[in-house]
């Protein structure tokens, strides 16, 4: 079956995810897009496959399956706008919103499924982390085909609901911690008297490094780092020195500080 894709809201999260549709074999008909900003569609019109919505109703109409990456604070209006289109609770609804939940998006679309995505930033490199649930309207063949589009440009794994704002300072917000690391350790450089605009690339592909031999060793993190941390040695000295910032429970505490914005925002 060819599908008839609408993305409505065309950012940099929409953008990896149709591009990684474009180099797949997945079989998507057309994409029509729909964004307050009709630049941000621009780049993708040279392909016979794209067309630009003058509104959401249009957009949804002409497709079978939708993908709403708008924020958050956007989605009542978004989902009003769905709901006056003909024949909008038949279609299949993919919805990447932070704290948005499959029942509120299937209860304001008539009872239209719906299917839950967490994506997270590196899917822009084909490298993404993507959870996903669904409500239980969706049959299997319509979660495979959600799977595939977003295994196109990473790896993905499926939750339950109710696990969902959980995952998000797991996988998608986490992209982030990693950010301020390195850019904490090129800091840490700097202070020492090193150039750390030369040094980014040595950390990046020691983090890349480290995540590869954890990922392939039979070692758990724990033990990786007892692998590392020679008795009396620099690096026992310097994890010394995080434990006494505490920075497993920093980590723990921002987590938990996504989770609980993530719930804010599913009640907004």
């Amino acid at each position: 079956m060819n599908r008839k894709l609408a993305v409505i809201g065309v950012g940099n999260m929409a953008r990896a995810i149709i591009n990684g549709i474009i180099f797949s074999d997945i079989s998507v008909e057309k994409i029509f897009l729909y964004d307050k900003n009709k630049d941000c569609c621009n780049s993708f019109l040279q392909n016979p496959k794209f067309y630009v919505s003058d509104s959401i109703e249009d957009a949804i109409v002409n497709a079978d399956c939708i993908l709403i990456s708008v924020k958050p604070q956007n989605y009542a209006e978004v989902l009003d706008c769905i709901s006056s289109a003909p024949s909008h609770e038949k279609k299949l609804y993919i919805s990447i919103g932070a704290g948005v939940t499959v029942k509120s998006v299937s209860d304001a679309l008539n009872g239209a499924g719906v299917v839950r995505v967490l994506p997270n930033l590196p899917m822009t490199i084909g490298k993404g982390v993507s959870a996903i649930c669904r409500n239980d309207s969706i049959c299997e063949k319509d979660l495979q085909f959600v799977e595939s589009v977003f295994a196109c440009a990473g790896s993905t794994f499926l939750i339950d609901e109710c696990e969902m704002n959980r995952i998000i300072g797991v996988t998608s917000s986490s992209p982030a911690y990693v950010f301020k690391f390195i850019d904490a350790i090129c800091k840490g450089a700097k202070s020492q008297g090193l150039d750390e605009k030369n040094l980014l690339n040595a950390v990046c592909d020691m983090v890349i490094g480290a995540a590869e031999l954890l990922k392939n060793s039979s070692d758990s993190p724990s033990e990786l780092i007892a692998k590392v941390a020679s008795k009396g040695g620099t690096t026992e000295r310097a994890l010394l020195r995080l434990d006494e910032f505490d920075f497993d429970s920093s980590i723990e505490s921002a987590m938990i500080a996504c989770t609980e914005r993530a719930d804010e925002l599913g009640k907004q």
